[in-house]
């Protein structure tokens, strides 16, 4: 008993002192420690009850509590978002994704501790001997621990307090043990909620109008750096100037996500659902989708018409797209298999690829054609990547003093999306159909370094709408819309613009 508590101080300790928010360490609430205590003796009895080694079970809940407070810091470093009960899906993303995950966690680190794991899990098995050998009665111990865990759980369900859903807000006020303990029990409670399709319900053509081909774009990690970082060159974003003179609609997007969790935005973007709608589900809405399929953009399109194309060159399997693609309404989904090496661009499939393969549908098309473009080309890791030399020459009006390798290779990839924006326009304005194209970011980059030199730009992103048959003679005002707006205001456009 006295070990165990012993394990328990000592991840109460590591629980306070170690915090991504900078406060000062305060007194648990009492919805804390019974959720803290209860997921503790849990893992410890489980740990016990399967090794049959008591001080191998202390310590292994101890250390896994430490890791999860370090990948907890290392998420909020680089997102500004704690670590939270979605991210366990993650751990297995890691594994079949390592460069999407393990550098920003640390490669050595991330080795050390695997290899610290292991020798230390060999240790204990080899020179602890099993309860069973030493006691008759080595099951009351962790069986106690178990029986008190769901007490202690049970409690903590009835005076959890609500839940803003606001990650940062809710472990300032709980911690990050009750947090998790908190989305676990909200998702709980919201298992048989359905949601709303407000897709279903979005501006459509009159019958008799020529459909026009649409594409739109959700470019990877897009945002425009210059009046952020003013020592860049305008000419980085010469091609989105020159269409943003002639779009019919553009402003700023606001956009739940951070830095990562693309799937936050597309979601939002295609189905029109917000974050209040979706509730606990907002943090992977993919996850829910697939058991609760709503209307969405492309199937709003595909019943007017449309063929529906989605492109993303990464593997479909990731945020589940192979299942929820078809779901959402979409004829064909080309995925990353449908490319080689030789359209790699540094670490992922190019935008010029995607953009060759974009113009190729639209050239062949037989019928109207929705096409949804998801890029990756800018995804990060970023510092993976060594800025060729002579790129600060092309992006830098003069070249500061600090760390620029991150938004040296960010700018060479920007300046191949704004190449992609200019060869999409032509595509459409050379179709005999005509067409338009919707463009937007769907979070900033992460760029921790970068932010902490330079400063740090505002998480909304630019979005635009060019149009053949509808372009600007003046330039239109910038306009503010979330996410799950722009769909719709898309459509609003379109439906005056393409009228009989």
């Amino acid at each position: 008993m006295l070990a165990v508590l012993s394990g328990i101080m000592l991840s109460a300790v590591m629980g306070v002192l170690i915090n991504p928010l900078g406060e000062r360490p305060k007194v648990p609430s009492a919805y804390a420690l019974c959720s803290g205590l209860a997921w503790w003796l849990a893992f410890f009895a489980v740990g016990c009850l399967l090794t049959q080694r008591l001080y191998f079970a202390i310590t292994l809940v101890v250390v896994l509590h430490g890791v999860l407070l370090a990948v907890n810091h290392a998420k909020f470093t680089a997102l500004r978002e704690p670590f939270i009960l979605q991210d366990f899906e993650y751990f297995t993303d890691a594994l079949r994704h390592p460069r999407l995950y393990i550098p920003f966690f640390g490669i050595v680190k991330t080795l050390a501790l695997l290899g610290a794991g292991g020798l230390a899990i060999g240790l204990f098995i080899w020179f602890e001997p099993p309860l069973y050998q030493r006691h008759e009665r080595s099951l009351l111990l962790p069986l106690g621990a178990l029986s008190a865990s769901a007490v202690l759980a049970l409690l903590g369900w009835f005076i959890r307090p609500p839940l803003s859903l606001h990650p940062v807000r809710d472990m300032q006020s709980t911690g990050l043990i009750a947090l998790l303990h908190s989305h676990l029990a909200e998702y709980w409670q919201a298992r048989k909620r359905p949601l709303n399709s407000p897709a279903a319900h979005w501006p459509e053509f009159d019958s008799g109008q020529v459909l026009p081909h649409l594409v739109m774009v959700q470019s990877e990690s897009f945002f425009d750096p210059r009046p952020v970082y003013g020592f860049v060159k305008p000419s980085v974003m010469q091609h989105w100037d020159r269409v943003a003179l002639r779009a019919v609609a553009q402003g700023r997007l606001e956009v739940p996500a951070w830095g990562a969790n693309t799937v936050r935005t597309e979601a939002a973007v295609l189905t029109g659902l917000s974050p209040d709608e979706l509730g606990i589900h907002q943090f992977n809405p993919y996850r829910r989708l697939v058991q609760n399929p709503v209307a969405s953009l492309a199937s709003h399109l595909r019943r007017q018409g449309y063929r529906t194309v989605c492109v993303h060159p990464y593997p479909a399997h990731f945020y589940q797209r192979k299942q929820v693609i078809p779901i959402l309404g979409f004829d064909e989904f080309i995925d990353g298999s449908r490319f080689d090496i030789h359209d790699h661009c540094g670490q992922y499939v190019g935008d010029k690829a995607v953009a060759d393969r974009v113009s190729k549908l639209l050239q062949n098309a037989e019928q109207p054609l929705f096409v949804f473009v998801i890029t990756m080309e800018n995804h990060g890791p970023l510092h993976l990547e060594t800025p060729a030399s002579s790129l600060a020459e092309a992006v830098y009006i003069q070249v500061p003093q600090g760390p620029l390798s991150d938004l040296s290779v960010y700018l060479g990839h920007l300046q191949n999306a704004d190449a992609m924006l200019a060869q999409l326009v032509q595509s459409l304005e050379q179709s005999e159909r005509g067409g338009a194209l919707c463009w937007y970011g769907d979070h900033v980059p992460i760029m921790p370094d970068v932010y902490r030199h330079f400063g740090e730009p505002e998480a909304a992103t630019p979005w635009l709408i060019f149009d053949t048959a509808c372009e600007s003679v003046l330039p239109v005002s910038a306009q503010t819309l979330r996410a799950d707006r722009l769909a719709q205001h898309w459509l609003e456009h379109l439906t005056k613009c393409h009228q009989p």
